[in-house]
């Protein structure tokens, strides 16, 4: 037994009223596949937006990395010279004449009167190394080795080796910016 048809009373003659080829059932069918069409589109959009989020973040991230690589690999490498000087100096296979007649240089006294203040054992070491007249090397034990103190009638001239890495690591860390 099939249902009786249902019959609606409308009072007047619908304006929009179109004929469905197929029915209701073909109509639903057509909406659902647009509203299925319409919302794959959707998802894809936000897929592609979320996507690009995704990565615009990971590109940060790698970037974040990789300045902290960086700044790490420069930390290494002053910590391998911090080691290397260290130990050459504790082996004695540093140039420190050299280094004190530098230290001479840059205190812009020319042939004036000054002292040298190395760490006794560097003293030691140029005992017998001949220096402009007026220079007068004295071992202090307040000096780490092969850092030079130079007092000079216009002041103190520091070469200190820690502060020279100091220095190194920082002109490293700002040309990474």
């Amino acid at each position: 037994m099939s249902p009786e048809p249902l019959h609606i009373a409308l009072p007047r003659e619908p304006s929009n009223a179109v004929l469905v080829p197929g029915g209701l059932d073909a109509w639903l069918e057509r909406r659902l596949a647009a509203a299925r069409t319409q919302g794959e589109r959707l998802a894809s959009q936000r897929a592609a937006q979320a996507l690009e989020r995704a990565e615009a973040k990971l590109d940060a991230a790698r970037e974040e990395a990789a300045a902290a690589l960086a700044r790490s690999s420069v930390q290494l490498a002053v910590e391998i010279a911090r080691t290397l000087v260290r130990n050459e100096i504790d082996n004695g296979r540093m140039n420190l004449e050299r280094i004190v007649r530098d230290s001479l240089a840059a205190s812009g006294v020319g042939r004036g009167a000054c002292s040298v203040h190395l760490h006794p054992l560097d003293a030691a070491q140029l005992a017998n190394v001949k220096f402009r007249s007026g220079t007068a090397i004295e071992p202090d034990e307040a000096v780490a080795r092969g850092d030079v103190h130079v007092v000079t009638p216009n002041g103190l001239l520091v070469r200190e080796i820690p502060e020279a890495l100091r220095a190194i690591h920082e002109r490293l860390l700002g040309e990474l910016s």
